[in-house]
């Protein structure tokens, strides 16, 4: 395992990643969780952090509620968007506080979300898309994060990222930090003609992002795609912590969309300005 990738943290529960490139400069919380150490039961066991998908309301905001315990955040005031698989973003600051936080108070839809705001937790939901993590290394602090399924891969939303901190924020490409959390690989994501035609009608065509994999599939690399766009945007490859973790070859750590055919929980990421005097802060 890399150094520079997303480490597993399993001392107590419940267990999570993070990456030291993007702990490294002291001013940022961010973490990746499992599906260890909370309360729901059955296909949502057992730290479901996603309100959508079948469990209980109040298992999800307990489960919320144990895994930002241990970085010190309520989760009462976390912020969150309704993730439609585009390459939509927004920019969030402290009048959005809490949005996302309970059931239907998330009120925008897009798939990456930016504060320049200590204090605010900004998290997106997996269970096998990419979530890309950004964290700037200029003179003021900033963070984004998005979530990256093959919709936001094709659509280039890593990418649209670095562009929109260039034109709005004058954060250069070379000054990010960036973190590929984990996802699905290419061995169990295995797509249809219909789609790996998208793909290669976009350039992804070269074995290292798409393959054959058997009559009318291929498998695609949602990783490696996502990685070479960021890199073409301008980040720096030593300032990028790939991805070397298979949500849907660790069902132990794991929910995974596609292995449990769609009945299943959703992992939460989240990055944060860290700034114990704001209210997002226990």
């Amino acid at each position: 395992m890399s150094e520079k990738g997303f480490k597993l943290y399993k001392e107590g529960e419940p267990a999570y990643l993070k990456a030291s490139l993007l702990a490294g400069n002291g001013f940022v919380d961010h973490a990746f969780s499992t599906r260890l150490g909370g309360c729901s039961k059955g296909a949502f066991s057992s730290l479901n952090t996603a309100f959508h998908v079948g469990d209980s309301r109040e298992n999800v905001l307990e489960n919320r509620r144990i895994f930002f315990k241990q970085f010190n955040y309520d989760y009462r005031y976390i912020i969150s968007s309704v993730q439609v698989h585009g390459t939509d973003l927004k920019v969030f600051d402290h009048k959005n506080c809490g949005e996302g936080a309970l059931p239907f108070t998330a009120h925008a839809r897009c798939d990456a979300l930016i504060t320049e705001e200590p204090g605010l937790p900004l998290t997106a939901y997996s269970a096998d898309c990419l979530l890309i993590y950004f964290v700037s290394l200029q003179k003021s602090p900033l963070v984004a994060i998005a979530h990256a399924g093959w919709r936001g891969t094709l659509g280039g939303i890593g990418k649209k990222v670095v562009s929109y901190l260039k034109a709005h924020f004058s954060v250069q490409p070379g000054q990010l930090l960036v973190g590929l959390g984990p996802a699905v690989c290419r061995n169990c994501y295995i797509v249809d003609y219909y789609l790996a035609d998208q793909f290669k009608t976009a350039g992804w065509d070269d074995p290292s992002y798409l393959e054959p994999a058997g009559q009318d599939q291929w498998s695609l690399d949602l990783s490696a795609i996502n990685a070479e766009q960021l890199l073409r945007a301008g980040v720096r490859a030593e300032n990028m912590a790939c991805n070397y973790w298979c949500t849907s070859c660790n069902p132990e750590l794991f929910y995974s969309y596609r292995r449990e055919k769609g009945i299943t929980g959703r992992m939460i990421g989240f990055i944060s300005i860290n700034d114990t005097g704001h209210n997002g802060r226990r």
